[in-house]
């Protein structure tokens, strides 16, 4: 009886500690290592623009695990969430206002210079304290709002299907974005100028500035700590029901439909935010550069940690993306650059050696769960349910028919 009952969830915090050391050890690792780091290098410009890539896109990665690690959809069009919120984020920060003019008669008027060189002189609306988490809440219920929106149409859809779907949609975005110019700025972006950045208690936020590192840390950890309390919640374990089937799910009194669509909702949410940021970090929303092919990369790295395991995706991205970075450089001994475009080749052969060797991931998910003590399996025993009586019964017929 103690060796068959799990009991989920029922782990206290040192049991857990004691349960997972290599994940715990891990997560200290991002909690420390991260904030740490560049105080050895007398924060360097190029290792903290690095880490703050990084931990860009490891706030999307954990977007996309949502969708494909815990409700198990295979999302290709994902790189729709990243530049809606980076256009939406541009669009916030350029934005001036005019006031009205007695002299000329002009009347107040809000202006986007986007597509063009001439700045507008005005105030910037969304340059006030606190203005930067108005902005990145904008872009983030934006994206919410088209996940909820391309999910309404695919709710019946699932495996390939699913995929090519959100594919066709993420590209039909990204053109529609390359080709409007007077809202995205077409093919060269929409480009942040020294009036345009975002500051916060008086400093200017770049991709080098210790200031904007440590926010961007800070919205990692803020969304780790969500993403581990969604997983172990009713939520979680609704998409957990999904993943595994969704004809049984259902029957089981799951609603799939509102569950696929939250899972759609938090994940556009978060996808948003990482598209927003990684716009401040260029000072540029070039959405030429925000291609399908970025919805292939975050999703080789949820693929290569472990799809569904939250610190397997804090790794694989980590893995993936600082190698990118890495193979920018020359390489030792043969003084040889690996053109950008080979990347993706070299991911594409680690991820086959990863399918071939270990096609759970690097950290695969680990569920929650321990067989009960004796006071509870005592506890268990009083309460008198027809199901326990009837197991109770067939165990005892059983060992009388031995």
């Amino acid at each position: 009886m103690a060796d068959s009952v799990r009991q989920p969830g029922t782990y206290t915090f040192f049991e857990r500690i004691r349960a997972h050391p290599l994940v715990t050890g891990f997560y200290l690792a991002v909690l420390v290592g991260i904030p740490v780091f560049p105080c050895f290098y007398k924060f360097d410009h190029n290792y903290m623009s690095v880490l703050l890539y990084v931990e860009i896109y490891m706030i999307l990665a954990l977007g996309l695990n949502i969708v494909v690690g815990m409700t198990g959809l295979l999302d290709l069009g994902y790189a729709m969430f990243l530049s809606t919120g980076a256009v939406v984020c541009a669009l916030c920060l350029v934005l001036t206002h005019a006031p009205a003019d007695a002299s000329t008669g002009e009347a107040a008027r809000y202006m986007l210079p986007v597509g063009t060189t001439d700045v507008s002189e005005g105030s910037h609306p969304f340059h006030f304290p606190g203005g930067l988490f108005v902005i990145l809440f904008l872009a983030g219920s934006v994206c919410a709002l088209l996940g909820v929106l391309r999910g309404i149409p695919t709710l019946k859809l699932t495996g390939d299907y699913y995929a090519i779907v959100t594919l066709g949609l993420a590209e039909i975005l990204f053109l529609f974005y390359l080709n409007t110019e007077s809202l995205t700025g077409g093919a060269f972006g929409i480009k942040l100028l020294l009036s345009d950045r975002p500051e916060m208690f008086g400093e200017k936020l770049y991709w080098d500035t210790p200031f904007f590192y440590y926010f961007t840390f800070f919205l990692l950890v803020l969304t780790i700590a969500t993403m581990l309390r969604l997983q172990n919640s009713r939520l979680g374990r609704a998409w957990a029901a999904i993943k595994l089937d969704e004809t049984a799910a259902r029957s089981s009194g799951v609603n799939v439909s509102k569950y696929k669509l939250i899972a759609f909702a938090i994940s556009g949410f978060v996808g948003g935010i990482g598209g927003a940021l990684m716009t401040i970090w260029m000072g540029l929303a070039a959405v030429k550069d925000l291609d399908v092919w970025q919805s292939i990369l975050i999703l080789c790295c949820v693929v290569l940690g472990g799809m569904g395991s939250i610190p397997g995706t804090l790794l694989g991205t980590f893995i993936l993306i600082s190698l990118g970075e890495v193979l920018r450089e020359p390489l030792p001994l043969i003084e040889l650059r690996v053109p950008n475009e080979a990347r993706f080749l070299i991911y594409g052969l680690i991820l086959v050696f990863l399918m071939r060797f270990r096609p759970q991931g690097l950290l695969p998910l680990v569920r929650e769960g321990r067989s009960p003590k004796e006071d509870e399996v005592k506890q268990i025993a009083r309460i008198s349910t027809p199901l326990f009586t009837l197991s109770t019964e067939t165990a005892h017929s059983e060992e009388g028919d031995e």
